[in-house]
């Protein structure tokens, strides 16, 4: 059931996304697609939503709710909280309720209620540490995707991935200490997992 809520929550809140900006903004839908997949917090919560929903209707041992893409989209989500509360509130505050409230969902209720769902509903001892690498594949294809639509548009969503402005140099620094980032809450993950296998 919390799953699900979960899922619905993300879900309802990309589709509004979706629906202010084509509706009131008149964007073609496709081209908007594109826009909002080039901010990290849209792939985040899809990932969320997608396994969510699918660890509530099928399962949660296997496919999508492999308990080690269950803890790496609890990673990821909780590093979009993580970045976003600690470097980029209030550098672009939305501009109506409406949007505030999905911005919330998206930076502050959706980080914080799927890593609880994890600590508290997850399959419990089912991780190991060959599966630390799970939580890297797609923040890695973010920041290439990142950074070719960049290389074509001259723009880039988030300033600490802007390699026009931050040379090719402290790019790489970045984008290893985001990674660093995302590895180091896997590891607190499977760690916290471990331990409840041993004591078990």
């Amino acid at each position: 059931m919390a799953a699900t809520a979960v899922a619905l929550l993300c879900g309802m809140a990309l589709l509004t996304q979706f629906g202010l900006n084509v509706v009131e903004r008149g964007r073609d839908p496709i081209e908007e697609v594109q826009r909002l997949y080039g901010w990290f917090t849209i792939w985040s919560n899809t990932a969320v939503a997608l396994i969510a929903g699918h660890a509530a209707l099928v399962g949660r041992a296997r496919g999508p709710a492999h308990p080690a893409l269950l803890a790496a989209s609890a990673a990821w989500i909780a590093v979009v909280g993580i970045v976003y509360n600690t470097l980029l509130a209030g550098l672009n505050p939305p501009p109506t309720l409406l949007r505030a409230i999905i911005d919330f969902i998206f930076h502050v209720v959706a980080p914080i209620a799927w890593p609880l769902w994890w600590l508290l509903l997850r399959p419990q001892a089912r991780l190991h540490w060959q599966h630390l690498w799970a939580v890297l594949p797609l923040p890695l294809a973010y920041c290439l995707f990142s950074l070719l639509v960049g290389a074509q548009t001259g723009s880039y969503p988030y300033y600490f991935i802007d390699a026009g402005k931050l040379g090719w140099g402290q790019l790489a620094i970045n984008i290893t200490g985001l990674a660093g980032l995302f590895a180091a809450m896997m590891a607190v993950a499977i760690w916290w997992d471990r331990r409840h296998r041993t004591r078990g």
